[in-house]
Parts: structure tokens; C-alpha cells; sequence
């Protein structure tokens, strides 16, 4: 559903595995706004994606009711600032 602690999982087991997700399905894909969906997109890039290894997703499938406004909104963050630089494995626009 998108309540794992992406800033622990990377520290514990950040170049062991890739994590991928973490937006929660219903509190925020299904029922925030937007600029929410933004907002805890850029908070799951910044706790998962340094080093590499991260793949912005939801925490699991969204519901059919889910607004088109929430999905592209978190497509968007990802394209935006979801490039991360093959010489540092970091995410500059988000540093």
C-alpha cells in the first residue's frame, strides 16, 4: 500500500536490493490531490533513489477510481526529476 519507510529499507539493504513503489495507494493516489501525489513522490525519490536502485511507483495497483490528475501527476515528477546523474548515481535536481 505504500507504508514502508523507504529511508531505513535504503540504509539497511540500499545496495543489496532495488526498491521500487511507495505511494500510498489510497491515501494518496486515490484520495489526495495532485500537488500531494508531488509531494510524496519527491519525499520517495529523496529517501529512495540516492545511489541508484529506485523505481518511483505506487505501493501497489491503484484502484480504478484513482484520478487520471493523481497518475499523471506522479508520471511528471518522475520524468522531471527522476534522471539521476550516471556519474554520481544521485538525483541533482532533487539535491
Amino acid at each position: 500500500m505504500g507504508d514502508v519507510d523507504l529511508a531505513e529499507v535504503k540504509r539497511a539493504r540500499g545496495r543489496q536490493i532495488a526498491l521500487m513503489g511507495n505511494l500510498h495507494t489510497t491515501d494518496v493516489m486515490l484520495n489526495g490531490s495532485p500537488d500531494q501525489v508531488r509531494r510524496a513522490a519527491i519525499e520517495a525519490m529523496r529517501a529512495g533513489g540516492p545511489g541508484g536502485g529506485f523505481v518511483l511507483s505506487t505501493g501497489d495497483q491503484c484502484g480504478r477510481e484513482t484520478p487520471e490528475a493523481n497518475l499523471r501527476a506522479m508520471v511528471e515528477v518522475a520524468k522531471v526529476l527522476g534522471v539521476y546523474d550516471p556519474a554520481t548515481g544521485t538525483l541533482p535536481l532533487l539535491t
